[in-house]
């Protein structure tokens, strides 16, 4: 398959397939949404390969390697089935446990991925001016990633018990509980995922509304707003 990502054409349009973008990358659905990446399969191609050769010879923890794992399943999606490989920050394999210590390996790895030395290692040469960029949009993406943005087992296990256990995170004092929650939420009402809201809907409607007029961090209420705006008018 031919990848040469040279500038072959005055505008680059058919080396990095600019007229025809298919694939973006996104920070979140609920936080930042207007930040995002577009490029072309051929440019994603690139895009994670040089990061997948970056991280090749590092030692990595278990979560980290579940990090570069994503990002190999992503391309190999795009390889497949062109034009599916897009993504947001927090799909992402992150642990709040871990976060700081992630994030600085991921910084690490898109320096590196930047290098002469990484891009020695394609079978064709790509163009830094268009990949760099990319590159220097998805360190600045990764690094604002926030413990209080990312869910985990607590937050699904909230949403199974109901909407008596949503209400006391989303009425409750913990801002960070709250982001978490709502984040987790704007996953689960997505149809993608098929869940049965048919209990759930007309109830977190009313408690949506609720967050919105209560005494709520601005950043909380703009999330709130969000999900009623996507999902709540389904029926």
């Amino acid at each position: 398959m031919p990848r040469n990502l040279q500038k072959e054409d005055p505008d680059n349009s058919q080396s990095i397939g600019i007229k025809n973008m298919s694939n973006i990358i996104g920070f979140s659905k609920a936080a930042f949404g207007e930040e995002r990446i577009s490029m072309s399969n051929q440019g994603t191609d690139c895009f994670l390969e040089l990061l997948e050769i970056a991280a090749a010879e590092i030692d990595m923890t278990d979560n980290q390697r579940k990090l570069i794992g994503f990002l190999k399943d992503r391309r190999e999606e795009n390889l497949a089935a062109p034009g599916t490989a897009s993504f947001d920050i927090d799909e992402m394999p992150w642990s709040k446990d871990t976060l700081s210590e992630d994030v600085a390996f991921m910084m690490e790895i898109i320096k590196k991925a930047k290098t002469v030395e990484v891009a020695g290692k394609l079978d064709y040469r790509p163009d830094f001016r268009i990949v760099s960029p990319w590159l220097d949009q998805f360190s600045l993406m990764v690094w604002k990633l926030d413990k209080d943005y990312l869910y985990g087992t607590e937050e699904k296990e909230l949403v199974q018990q109901g909407i008596e256990a949503i209400r006391t995170v989303l009425l409750g004092k913990d801002s960070s509980a709250k982001r978490r929650l709502l984040f987790y939420l704007d996953q689960y009402l997505d149809p993608f995922y098929q869940n049965d809201l048919s209990a759930l809907h007309g109830p977190l409607k009313k408690l949506l509304q609720e967050v919105m007029i209560s005494d709520n961090d601005a950043d909380v209420i703009e999330e709130a707003r969000h999900l009623l705006d996507a999902y709540m008018e389904m029926e």
